[in-house]
């Protein structure tokens, strides 16, 4: 019998990212094989996010392109957010939830012999020592914990992805040793809000983070998402932290909004002073911090002058990127409740932020220029060129050839809102890379 071929693609987060690796991990070694186009394929698999409406739209947009002759499963977050949409919209014969592994397996089996699975597990964990296909030879994505703490008024992501599952940290450390050892560089431990991680089971983030720096060999961490209502309990200890060698100097902290009563609607459960209070503690301990922030413009009750009130808090904290979403109502959530703004409000103060935005992200470049030291090259850029990470996980496009996985020294020759151009001094030595 023919190996059955599989296209998978994932989308959003970089945890949903890490549930794809981990997918085609499962696929590869119970004897699928992986292709990467989807007219290779015999099955189509869209391991989707639905975190707002133009992304659920795109992918339901997606799945009603896959030609007819192809077998389609879809997995992520979008079949517990919209169900009724996707049963309505789009042509399928399969379904899993997000944090999937061994059970997408058995859904593409079933698929294949003639039934229509749906396997919609909420608050599942796969187990850590599931197999890995990595999308980057330099780049290893590990969940820390699936799920969190939080009730913000607009999401429906904690529909798809439950309640707070911490792995412990012999299970991370474990997994942080495993990657290393096969040649990653960059360890990417993320979650839904890495803030809350250990509350489940008697552990934090803080501590994590020093039993991960303890592992030998040549990497660094790149740290994801961290609530500020959660953070501010270990602030000092996790600022601290970051300035450990190993870990990137480079940390997300979404405020959302610089209103407070705007942050009270959203049930946030923090105020504009509280993320002064974080960044305050985050540059003290490390002034090159490259901080990154996302806004939701537009949030029902946002006055004109709750929206001035974001506009100062990011000339005040000056964020290196600030992630810009206009508002959309998503399914089940309070927020859907409440009224509108008109869309040209919004839309004049999506534009106004951005601008904004770019101004403070060109002005943090500009510091850069003229910096010698060493980056890692983790990622291919268009026409040729490559991309580096500093220290501060600033990105790097190099126009010369180098290969990926080297770690070269540079100069920093050019800076642009979202990143900076430099060419090589020197360089250093390959990461050895390998796969899992």
């Amino acid at each position: 019998m023919a190996t059955v071929k599989v296209y998978l693609e994932s989308f959003g987060c970089s945890a949903n990212l890490a549930d794809g690796e981990r997918m085609l991990g499962c696929l590869e070694q119970a004897g699928f094989q992986a292709v990467s186009s989807l007219e290779e394929a015999d099955i189509v698999i869209y391991n989707t996010c639905a975190v707002k409406g133009p992304t659920e739209d795109r992918m339901i947009s997606l799945l009603r392109k896959v030609p007819k002759d192809k077998k389609v499963v879809v997995a992520g977050c979008l079949p517990l957010i919209n169900m009724e949409r996707l049963r309505r919209e789009a042509r399928f014969d399969g379904v899993v939830g997000p944090a999937a592994s061994w059970e997408l397996v058995k859904a593409v089996r079933e698929v294949l012999e003639g039934g229509k699975p749906t396997i919609l597990t909420l608050n599942s964990k796969p187990p850590l020592s599931c197999p890995v296909k990595p999308s980057n030879p330099v780049r290893r994505i590990i969940p820390v914990a699936y799920g969190c703490l939080g009730s913000c008024s607009y999401c429906c992501v904690r529909f798809a992805r439950g309640r707070l599952r911490s792995y412990t940290p012999s299970e991370i450390v474990s997994q942080v040793r495993k990657a290393v050892e096969a040649g990653a560089k960059e360890i990417w431990i993320t979650g839904q809000d890495l803030s809350c991680y250990g509350l489940d089971c008697g552990f934090n983030l803080p501590k994590l983070l020093e039993e991960i720096v303890e592992v030998k060999g040549d990497f660094k961490i790149r740290v994801g998402m961290m609530n500020p209502r959660l953070l501010l309990p270990i602030l000092d200890e996790v600022a601290e932290a970051f300035t450990h060698p190993k870990i990137f100097k480079f940390a997300h902290i979404p405020v959302q909004s610089g209103d407070n009563h705007v942050l009270k609607l959203m049930n946030r459960g923090y105020g504009r002073e509280d993320f002064k209070e974080i960044v305050k503690v985050f540059r003290g301990k490390i002034p090159e911090l490259t901080l990154a922030t996302d806004i939701i413009c537009g949030f029902p009750g946002e006055s004109e002058e709750a929206f001035r009130q974001t506009v100062k808090l990011l000339e005040e904290t000056q964020p290196d990127i600030v992630n810009i979403s206009k508002f959309y109502p998503r399914p089940g959530t309070p927020a859907r409740r409440l009224g509108k703004l008109p869309t040209s409000v919004v839309k004049e103060r999506s534009r106004k932020l951005s601008l904004l935005a770019s101004k403070i992200s060109l002005a943090r470049n500009k510091r850069w220029l003229g910096w010698r030291g060493e980056i890692l090259v983790d990622e291919e850029g268009f026409n040729g060129s490559m991309i580096g990470r500093n220290y501060a996980y600033k990105p790097i496009v190099l126009k010369e050839t180098v290969k990926m996985g080297l770690n070269v020294e540079i100069e920093v020759v050019g800076a642009f809102p979202n990143h900076l151009e430099g060419y090589l001094t020197g360089t250093l030595k390959p990461s050895g890379c390998k796969n899992m």
